[in-house]
């Protein structure tokens, strides 16, 4: 597995989690009247959903975990075999139904855009940190089983 495409979507998840909440915390009392504010801070949380999923298929994907036939079975593919906790991904999963609306041209609540600014962008921090890890002790594990020789007693 190669962790430096997790790494690089951690990262993009990162920035887009920050600009986020940095266009709310401008001054949170003007962001209700502030469109622009708001479909910056839209777009960011939808970019880091986006990277999110493609973490998971990519995981998914090189442990042929099954294939995920839309993003939240992604995510509920994920804690089920482990890699992320039952209640983070069903936290996630609501923070994709708000990222599906939009995308969709429904009108996504900004009540709920406001939550997901205030409590949901730790989740992605959560999520990616959790991918690494299990992608570090995989990679640990190859390592290990690399290094010793076949039949060689000493080890």
């Amino acid at each position: 597995m190669d962790n430096d495409l997790l790494v690089s979507k951690m990262g993009t998840i990162e920035r887009c989690c920050k600009r986020a909440r940095d266009e709310y915390e401008k001054d949170p009392t003007t962001f209700v009247g502030d469109i622009t504010r708001q479909d910056a801070a839209t777009l960011n949380v939808i970019r880091a959903w986006e990277a999110a999923v493609e973490m998971g298929d990519y995981v998914l994907g090189s442990l042929d975990l099954g294939p995920a036939y839309d993003e939240r079975e992604v995510i509920t593919l994920l804690a089920e075999h482990g890699w992320i906790e039952a209640a983070l991904a069903e936290d996630l999963k609501r923070t994709g139904e708000f990222c599906r609306a939009e995308w969709d041209y429904q009108a996504a609540p900004l009540p709920a855009l406001v939550t997901i600014i205030k409590r949901g962008l730790d989740e992605f921090d959560a999520y990616a940190r959790a991918l690494l890890a299990g992608a570090a002790a995989l990679a640990a594990q190859d390592g290990d089983a690399a290094g010793k020789p076949a039949g060689d007693p000493s080890i």
